[in-house]
């Protein structure tokens, strides 16, 4: 982001935002683009005037090399680690009123102390206090109060940048206020085995979660679901990759593949692995001929024309993934066989109501 986009609508910025690779950005190249949004501009919620003394010397903590005050304008995020702007949310706040209701601005006992990392290299990072950053840089205060740390100086940028993101997983995701796939996000950067076994399995099965896999092909929706059953045993990698790459060859103009049809093709897989079913097939995911499932899938996807939510829609209760992979037998691989069906809801562990709905009610809907 060296130079500042030409952008004013909201959308525009916002899409921005949450476009930004995954680098240090400046934080007073981050406020100028908030500020020109026309309609926020408007509604008066930026303040021009700069309080350069909206805190006493005396409040401050100086900087401990140089002795000066230190500048929010002189500050960077790393969005390797950090969390995505949520444009929406930052503006509610810059709208929010104390109680008397009246406009609240950069309240000095909500806003508390920022905190920063000052680097080997001298850059100022804001690890924790990114939102509340940009509100006091939007309400015209550039000297906030800072909680300080010296990264040693023979720490490398990686080591930096590891510090700061098992910090902000520690302040942020312990109390269960981040999402998992910020939780994976900022766990990648302080090398989390769980983290990196993930994107692993996301980089081999060509998918992106939060510009994590860059030269990835289709990004996964539904994240929490799929690392869950990743990381619980239910499926195998090597599973959950043929599965993706089945999936996203198959609906190839999709460009978010549900994690709910990756792993109910692969809890099918499993099936098939373990021998659990009377009939079996070659399932490897390659599209060159020797596989019986993916010239079935592209057939369902391509030929027929049918879109992916056909096999996400109307999932029994508590067995989302077990339906789909009913399904998935039924109308795409060709299970039609009704004892065959019966075997399979028993092998998925339904019970007979859900037997029962499955073997007649989906054979009603149209493919």
């Amino acid at each position: 982001m060296t130079t500042v986009p030409d952008l004013t609508k909201f959308p525009d910025v916002d899409k921005y935002l949450k476009q930004l690779e995954l680098k240090q950005y400046s934080l007073k190249e981050m406020a100028l683009i908030i500020k020109n949004i026309t309609s926020l501009c408007k509604e008066g919620l930026f303040v021009n005037d700069i309080n350069d003394d909206f805190y006493k010397e005396i409040e401050l903590i100086m900087h401990p090399e140089t002795g000066e005050k230190i500048s929010l304008e002189d500050c960077y995020v790393d969005l390797t680690y950090q969390r995505v702007l949520k444009l929406r949310q930052l503006v509610d706040h810059l709208r929010a009123t104390d109680r008397h209701n009246n406009p609240m601005q950069y309240d000095k006992m909500c806003a508390g102390s920022i905190d920063i990392a000052i680097r080997p290299d001298g850059k100022i990072l804001v690890w924790d206090g990114l939102r509340r950053s940009l509100i006091a840089m939007l309400k015209g205060v550039r000297y906030p109060l800072f909680s300080i740390y010296v990264h040693p100086k023979t720490n490398t940028i990686q080591d930096c940048r590891a510090t700061e993101a098992f910090a902000f997983k520690k302040r942020n995701g312990d109390n269960e206020s981040m999402a998992k796939d910020e939780l994976y996000k900022s766990g990648i950067v302080f090398h989390n085995p769980k983290d990196l076994k993930t994107k692993d399995c996301l980089a081999e099965s060509q998918l992106d979660v939060l510009k994590t896999i860059p030269d990835a092909v289709s990004v996964l929706g539904g994240f929490a679901e799929y690392e869950k059953y990743l990381h619980n045993g239910t499926v195998t990698e090597s599973q959950l990759i043929t599965s993706s790459t089945i999936i996203r060859k198959a609906w190839k103009d999709e460009s978010v593949i549900s994690s709910y049809v990756i792993l109910g093709l692969a809890k099918y897989l499993r099936l098939l692995d373990d021998d659990c079913l009377s009939w079996t097939a070659n399932c490897t995911g390659r599209d060159d001929g020797s596989c019986d499932i993916f010239p079935k899938f592209k057939k369902y996807a391509q030929d027929k024309k049918i879109p992916m939510t056909t096999l996400v829609k109307n999932r029994l209760s508590n067995m989302g993934v077990e339906t789909i992979a009913f399904r998935i037998a039924a109308k795409v691989i060709g299970v039609t066989d009704n004892k065959e069906q019966i075997e399979l809801c028993q092998k998925l562990g339904f019970d007979n109501e859900g037997q029962t709905i499955l073997t007649t009610s989906e054979k009603l809907k149209a493919a």
